[in-house]
């Protein structure tokens, strides 16, 4: 058969249970038995002698002349008996006695199977005594899992784990005291139990992962093969399989070059829903958004209060205007928003985005003054139309462009005053100086303290309209609903954007009157420029940050997160930890102390595997941006840290 797959299996002799594998292939992939001596008690002694190393390796063997695909350890107590590095030497030893063929193991696809689902905190049902159950909990903690709960069938054989009844096994299931964990783990097996895998999951209401279901699925996965049936569980379950691989090609198809969607990973994830912090893709598994859509859903997903606002607006038929005129919702969150502005910023002008206000807030500037040159700082991000790319000294791979317009003059982030007034006195004086109030994609940078006050002092000396960028950090994101509190200043026009809109896409400058009525009417404007639901949604998510005390929040993530992530210090390649508020930068960095790229991404890619999506920043795309919904509780802060420690772990070398 064309595409036809072999499977080499090592199974111990007694030869019970297997059609626990046969269950879960499909019609492609076949089996080859390879039987080893043992007698069949599960005792811990006897279980080690079992997974004796020569023992493989001699089973191994007798499968080359038949050169399987794929090598399979189905023993998963010999595996996980003598901990992780035993069982990577039981791999090796099959490979090498196999003419270099792969081979997975029953354990570390138990391991690989609870990360896919995004599990931590996993409750045990386990077939075996409490001597082996404990080896295997070892197991487990070692491999970066915590244990919310275990329980022991204490079955003393394989004949007896065959004899489980259906029944059992569910009487069983719902006695583990699963509330607390994020899926249960079944390490050994029995007949009944594949086919009762759905169901099970169905009564719990989580995941559940055995262990011949977990090696069968990374052997699928290895070969490039899917299920035979979707009643197998999560792990197999329908939307896992080829429909959402074609999409993945279908997508890379059809979307240009240009695009993000397959930067980090070959095959990102397709989300179907989100709650609070965590989304959920079309498998089922759940991430938790450490990137917040890249600073956007600061109050994370399906937040009550903004899906109400939005519903209220889809039910008044009123979903867009244009330019010409306004509704209620529009004008009652400018009169929202102003109240926690500073009251000179006393004029809005509407926007699509944040880079459409960074537009906007340029010509304000210009046709203001009368002038067309500026000051950024190196460094900088605005946007990535051309007037807010030619403020960015961050353009990426977009340098090729050359000159752009407007003219602009790039100075350091906290440069010297005196440069700041030389450039500033020159004539013609600059329209503007335009800075951000923290480098966010330039990987977390922060200006020294009292540095942007200055900037502001001098600017108000010789002329210069100031424009700071808070698109990201506006509204809590940094401890105070807008950083320029933390200066103690007041710009000449402040630019908004990302969470502005709840979800929904909106941007948005605020400014002093005589600059934002200078302009003539119809000077700026655009079709979707802060639509109703996007005002509606924006309106709900400021209210619901002002009730429940969204910088307060952030002002308590940075204090779990600076105690989260201090172990990771110890790692020679991370340069620098900086954070303030709920936004973090860790900086990879090689020995010379160079940019990191690709460590960088290798972690962020292993950190996606386990289901935490983090923020790609920095100069070269070496910081691993931190950058949670305000509603991360301590539990999930303390689980990206861990995440984090264990993709650290793996690429240290």
């Amino acid at each position: 058969m064309p595409g036809f797959k072999k499977i080499g299996l090592l199974w111990p002799a007694d030869g019970r249970n297997d059609r626990e594998f046969w269950n879960w292939l499909p019609a492609s992939v076949s089996v080859l038995i390879v039987r080893y001596d043992v007698d069949g008690r599960l005792g811990v002694e006897q279980i080690e002698s079992d997974g004796d190393i020569n023992r493989i390796a001699a089973a191994a063997r007798l499968l080359r002349h038949v050169n399987p695909d794929l090598i399979a350890l189905g023993d998963c107590a010999a595996g996980f008996i003598g901990g992780k590095d035993f069982e990577r030497a039981q791999m090796d030893a099959a490979s090498s006695s196999c003419n270099g063929i792969p081979v997975i193991s029953m354990s570390s696809s138990i391991v690989e199977a609870l990360n896919f689902a995004g599990a931590r905190r996993v409750a045990i049902l386990s077939p075996y005594s409490s001597g082996v159950t404990e080896r295997f909990e070892s197991y487990l903690r070692d491999s970066g899992f915590s244990l919310s709960s275990g329980k022991c069938i204490s079955a003393g054989s394989e004949s007896l784990i065959e004899r489980i009844s259906s029944e059992r096994w569910i009487e069983e299931a719902d006695s583990a005291e699963a509330a607390e964990a994020d899926a249960l783990v079944v390490p050994g097996g029995g007949v009944s139990l594949s086919t009762l895998i759905a169901r099970l999951e169905k009564r719990i209401g989580k995941p559940v992962v055995c262990g011949p279901g977990a090696l069968m699925w990374k052997a699928l996965r290895t070969l490039g093969r899917e299920p035979s049936s979707d009643r197998l569980g999560f792990l197999f379950g329908a939307g896992s399989g080829s429909a959402l691989k074609s999409m993945d090609a279908d997508a890379r198809q059809i979307l240009s070059t240009a695009s993000k969607v397959f930067a980090l990973s070959q095959e990102p994830p397709q989300f179907a829903s989100g709650k609070g912090a965590w989304l959920f893709d079309e498998r089922g598994k759940r991430y938790l958004d450490f990137a917040c859509g890249s600073g956007v859903a600061s109050l994370g997903y399906g937040h009550p209060a903004v899906v109400s606002g939005v519903r209220r607006q889809l039910d008044s038929g009123l979903t867009h205007l244009g330019p010409h005129f306004v509704n209620s919702v529009q004008v009652e969150y400018y009169h929202l928003l102003r109240e926690i502005l500073p009251p000179q910023l006393c004029r809005m002008h509407p926007a699509t985005n944040g880079t459409e206000a960074t537009e906007s807030a340029l010509k304000a500037a210009m046709h203001f003054t009368g002038r067309k040159n500026f000051i950024s700082f190196i460094g900088g991000y605005h946007g990535r139309t051309l007037g807010s790319l030619a403020v960015s000294s961050a353009r990426g791979s977009n340098r090729i462009l050359g000159k752009l317009s407007p003219e602009v003059r790039f100075l350091e982030l906290g440069c010297d005053e005196m440069e700041i007034r030389n450039f500033m006195d020159k004539r013609p004086r600059p329209a503007g100086a335009v800075v951000e109030a923290v480098q966010a994609t330039n990987g977390v940078i922060f200006p020294p303290r009292g540095w942007l006050r200055r900037l502001a002092e001098l600017a108000e000396h010789y002329g210069v309209p100031l424009i700071i960028d808070e698109v990201f950090t506006g509204f809590g994101r940094t401890g105070t609903f807008f950083a320029i509190e933390q200066e103690q200043l007041v710009p000449d026009l402040l630019v908004l954007g990302k969470c502005l809109g709840g979800g929904f896409p909106a941007g948005l400058i605020a400014g002093r009157d005589e600059i934002m009525s200078a302009w003539p009417i119809g000077s700026q404007s655009s079709t979707f420029q802060f639509n109703p639901i996007s005002a509606a949604a924006a309106k709900a998510s400021l209210e619901a940050m002002i009730a429940e005390d969204s910088p307060a929040a952030a002002r308590s993530i940075e204090k779990i997160l600076r105690e989260q992530l201090v172990e990771l210090r110890e790692f020679p390649f991370v340069a620098d930890i900086r954070g303030r508020g709920a936004m973090f930068g860790i900086e990879i960095a090689t020995r010379e102390g160079k940019p990191d790229r690709k460590r960088c991404k290798s972690i962020r890619s292993a950190a996606l595997d386990r289901g935490l999506i983090t923020w790609e920043c920095g100069s070269d795309g070496h910081v691993i941006g931190l950058i949670p919904p305000f509603v991360v509780d301590e539990g999930q802060i303390a689980l990206c840290a861990g995440i984090l420690r264990e993709c650290f772990s793996l690429n240290s070398h």
